[in-house]
């Protein structure tokens, strides 16, 4: 797949269109994460990096059993389900919640990278609550070095 590049003026930021300022606003002043506004994937925040040969990814996802955790590739997607658990209260007929942020049950989250995949050599790798994924490009879309000849 051929990627585009897309050349942005540094002074588009300034002019926004006031939709797009209204827009902006709204959106910093009213979706937070865990409020119940967000959708279930903002809890599990991302980083994904690119390398020449693969993609690495570091999901959160704290308080989550190995065992609930499933990634599923598929052509240039890889689909990461699990369930979070909300730990046990004592005698819960008799509990007030006075706040709650953290929201138990199941997710899932899919990323779809630009290159096509290897799915057969993805590493999964949960460390202290971080989920790493290492996610192999093609053998087609890796960089290749060609040595160049001198002609005599």
């Amino acid at each position: 797949m051929a990627r585009e590049l897309m050349i942005r003026d540094p002074f588009d930021a300034a002019f926004l269109s006031l939709r797009e300022a209204i827009d902006r606003l709204f959106d910093q002043a009213f979706v937070r994460p865990f409020d119940g506004f967000a959708p279930r994937s903002a809890g599990m925040p991302m980083n994904i990096y690119e390398l020449p040969d693969r993609y690495h990814v570091a999901i959160l996802v704290p308080g989550v059993r190995p065992e609930s955790l499933e990634v599923q590739a598929m052509g240039s997607s890889v689909t990461i389900r699990g369930e979070v658990a909300l730990p046990e209260v004592e005698n819960e007929k008799n509990v007030a919640i006075l706040r709650c942020e953290w929201a138990g049950g199941r997710f899932a989250r899919t990323i779809e990278f630009g290159d096509p995949i290897d799915a057969e050599h993805i590493n999964a790798r949960l460390e202290n609550g971080v989920l790493h994924l290492t996610v192999p490009k093609a053998e087609s879309v890796r960089p290749r070095v060609i040595k160049v000849q001198v002609a005599r």
